[in-house]
């Protein structure tokens, strides 16, 4: 079993490598992010090796500050549903498949009923992260902008006809048709 959780080790930081959702806590305790920090099906499923693991189910934790925002009865019904994956799974290496199906499915498995969802939102003010993605800026060099600033009148349009092709030096290049 040593052998299969190093190799598994392994294939988890090559493939959650620079994923800010992925936390190794030990060698044998990871963290898992579903969904963005601040939304209301957002949790963290923790999840830590036992030493005969994969013959042996993992130890799955929703208990944690993370997470409750969620009700006791959508983190068991969650917890459940993982448990149910890993079963089916036992003997190989699930860890990435266990994230994998929670990140696939979360909309399915974390149901919110809406009185539920109202009584806790009074009880835990959300803060809500809205982050904007800024558009790269093009960067030109000087000479570029020049040549830009050039090809454009004061408004930055260009002027009438920049792009007509010059009908005599079309026809100087096909010549004459032919009867």
């Amino acid at each position: 079993p040593i052998v299969m959780q190093e190799e598994e080790l392994e294939v988890l930081r090559s493939i959650y490598e620079g994923d800010e959702c992925f936390t190794e806590v030990s060698s044998a305790e990871f963290h898992f992010r579903v969904g963005e920090a601040g939304e209301p099906k957002s949790f963290i499923i923790e999840l830590k090796w036992p030493k005969d693991y994969p013959s042996q189910l993992p130890i799955i934790n929703l208990d944690n500050f993370f997470n409750n925002h969620l009700p006791q009865s959508t983190k068991d019904g969650l917890k459940q549903a993982l448990l149910e994956q890993a079963e089916e799974m036992l003997d190989t290496p699930l860890t990435y498949s266990l994230f994998e199906y929670a990140r696939s499915s979360a909309d399915e498995i974390v149901l919110l009923p809406a009185a539920e969802s109202s009584e806790t939102s009074q009880k835990i003010p959300s803060v809500a992260m809205v982050t904007k993605k800024k558009e790269p800026k093009e960067h030109f060099s000087k000479q570029t902008k020049r040549k830009m600033a050039d090809r454009t009148n004061a408004k930055g349009e260009l002027p009438r006809g920049w792009n007509w092709v010059d009908i005599v030096k079309h026809l100087s290049k096909t010549g004459p048709q032919e009867k």
